[in-house]
């Protein structure tokens, strides 16, 4: 404990720390740009999102090893940021990540789908060159991770 401070207050500072969620100005600030955006602002928003998927892809490959698995580690970053999905492997060696739930990670994680799906191919692309974001029905996606040779 600091001196001069009362164990009263820093008490209270560890309650107010542990109730508040993390501050996210960016993710409100999105959905209302995006709200009523003409289509296209949406395309705009929707090309950055796909840039910053790429670099933020392109920078996990720079700290990682050279035999790395790009399916594995779109899945665990998936689960770290708390997206159920499911992967299947194919008899032709190609792996399918299907995003699963109802959507809701999804829009936990990411202000809106249409930045959640453009960043995401973005981002396993930058993993793996050829792979590829299939979008479902009801906000459920799919990435495609064709045999590497």
């Amino acid at each position: 404990m600091r001196t001069g401070t009362s164990f009263a207050r820093d008490w209270q500072l560890i309650k107010v720390a542990r109730s508040l969620r993390r501050h996210d100005v960016a993710g409100p600030l999105v959905r209302n740009l995006l709200r009523d955006a003409s289509p296209d602002l949406v395309k705009q928003v929707a090309a950055i999102a796909g840039r910053l998927g790429a670099e933020d892809g392109k920078a996990l490959l720079a700290c990682n090893e050279e035999q790395f698995d790009p399916p594995t580690l779109m899945e665990g970053l998936l689960l770290m940021w708390g997206i159920p999905c499911e992967p299947r492997d194919a008899a032709d060696g190609s792996v399918a990540i299907t995003l699963g739930g109802d959507g809701a990670a999804i829009r936990e994680t990411f202000a809106d789908v249409r930045v959640a799906a453009p960043y995401l191919a973005g981002y396993a692309g930058a993993l793996q060159p050829d792979a590829v974001l299939e979008p479902g029905a009801g906000g459920r996606m799919t990435i495609r991770f064709p045999p590497r040779e």
